[in-house]
């Protein structure tokens, strides 16, 4: 049951980082204009450490090992609490 969900937690990090690659026009209206190259590079950024963040957790998934899968599991946690307060300070105010 628990390599289910880490695959499918793998799966909707990888779905993420698609749209945060390709797609960050939906996350760009957040920023102010003159912000909005900057804003491209940091969404991008993110998103290829979610990439990376998507496939490891895929093969911690096949190896299914239990220290391996919480430990990747903080990290996707500690990851994803930087980028929201990273998001959080550079987007515009009011």
């Amino acid at each position: 049951m628990v390599r289910i969900l880490l695959f499918l937690l793998a799966l909707i990090v990888l779905f993420c980082s698609y749209y945060l690659i390709k797609k960050p026009t939906g996350f760009l209206v957040l920023f102010s204009q003159d912000e909005q190259e900057d804003a491209r590079s940091f969404l991008k950024q993110f998103g290829y450490l979610y990439a990376l963040l998507g496939t490891i957790g895929i093969v911690i998934g096949v190896i299914d090992h239990r220290a391996y899968s919480m430990m990747y599991l903080v990290a996707l946690l500690v990851i994803a609490a930087i980028f929201a307060l990273m998001m959080g300070a550079k987007t515009k105010k009011g």
